[in-house]
């Protein structure tokens, strides 16, 4: 059998994570004097908090020790292990996991940095999974998730660059500052770091700007999409549909962020993935 382990920054939906062999290890969130593990905070306690406290949430990588925990339970009868995680340039998460396989069973144990997050992680491990379904084996799955994470695109939408400022995740996007006032930063993943792709003077033209900018690129080409937000449901519900209409969309996801990602990136942000399915 070939398990998959994930990181709680994909997000996956809990009914999802019953109904299949995936297995996910918590970030952790300090918000004031509290330290959590990311899946045992919820979206409006963790706002609650946030709005409360003076200094800002810091995030860090899983302890070493879960991550062998976790491995160990899973390595029986020759069991193998695909680890899918965040990208390093985000968190330290995929050297923890490397370091915690190569003490654990080396040979029987694969962490892939996605290079990505959220619902670009999140839509990673599911075709994972679904490869495995298909009887993929562990070397073909990690040849497809490595170069599906290769060509696929994220970009999303914040209300505010302050977060990610305050969080030191900002990166090339630094250079948006100066031009904030009473625009909507539009963002992306490149090679696993969040760069500046540009500003829109409102929410509704930046959507269209990332809903442009993705056609651009995949055109016809059948494609696994994604959505992802902060508190705004009814929005992103309404993203996914324009997305099925302008793509050649074979499946979609739709998540919300969680305290980890969302203490960087802030209430109202809005997110999109594609990722291109070969035929």
């Amino acid at each position: 059998m070939i398990h998959i382990v994930t990181d709680t920054t994909a997000y996956l939906p809990a009914s999802m994570l019953e109904s299949r062999n995936i297995h996910t290890v918590p970030l952790k969130i300090t918000v004031g004097e509290e330290t959590y593990d990311e899946d045992k905070i919820s979206q409006e306690e963790f706002y609650t908090h946030l709005d409360s406290v003076e200094k800002a949430p810091t995030t860090s990588q899983p302890a070493p020790g879960e991550f062998m925990a976790l491995y160990s339970s899973l390595l029986q009868n020759g069991d193998e292990i695909l680890s899918i995680h965040i990208s390093g340039g985000l968190s330290g998460t995929p050297l923890v996991a490397e370091m915690a396989a190569q003490d654990v069973a080396p040979d029987r144990i694969t962490v892939i940095d996605t290079h990505s997050t959220s619902i670009g992680l999140a839509t990673l491990v599911m075709l994972a999974d679904q490869a495995i379904a298909s009887g993929a084996s562990a070397a073909e799955t990690t040849t497809m998730v490595k170069t599906l994470a290769e060509h696929q695109q994220v970009f999303f939408l914040v209300e505010t660059l302050d977060y990610l400022a305050k969080g030191g995740r900002i990166n090339g996007a630094a250079k948006f500052l100066g031009s904030m006032l009473h625009l909507r930063p539009l963002l992306y993943l490149d090679k696993g770091k969040i760069e500046g792709y540009g500003v829109a003077r409102t929410r509704k033209r930046g959507i269209l700007k990332m809903l442009d900018t993705l056609s651009e690129t995949f055109d016809s080409q059948p494609v696994y999409a994604g959505v992802t937000h902060i508190q705004c449901g009814e929005e992103a519900e309404a993203l996914a549909a324009t997305i099925r209409e302008r793509f050649n969309c074979t499946e979609m996801l739709i998540n919300e962020v969680g305290p980890v990602i969302g203490s960087h990136v802030g209430p109202g942000v809005l997110g999109i993935s594609v990722t291109p399915i070969e035929n």
